[in-house]
């Protein structure tokens, strides 16, 4: 019964690795369309604008207002990327992340 629960476990998380790996595949061509052309591509900021790879986990909500609002020179992404858009590019950011 236990090794059952383990196999389980590790056939669940193999799963979430898929998905996650999806989603951030899926960010990284999202990324490169909408954002690499200011944010560096691959996430590199070249120094100029804000370094996405120093964006913290806890800082999701800073990156959904920026992306939905828009910051300085960096236009408003709400109606032009969905909820689910913005999820994938926020997958791809924290897969770059520095921390």
């Amino acid at each position: 019964m236990r090794a059952s629960l383990g196999i389980l476990l590790c056939a669940l998380a193999a799963g979430a690795s898929a998905q996650d790996r999806k989603a951030i595949e899926a960010g990284a061509e999202l990324y490169a369309t909408h954002c690499a052309s200011c944010h560096g591509e691959r996430a590199v900021s070249a120094g100029v604008i804000f370094d996405l790879r120093k964006l913290r986990a806890d800082e999701r909500p800073r990156f959904d207002k920026a992306v939905a609002d828009g910051k300085g020179q960096m236009p408003a992404w709400a109606g032009v990327l969905s909820a689910e858009e913005i999820d994938r590019v926020w997958a791809y950011v924290r897969s770059r992340a520095s921390d």
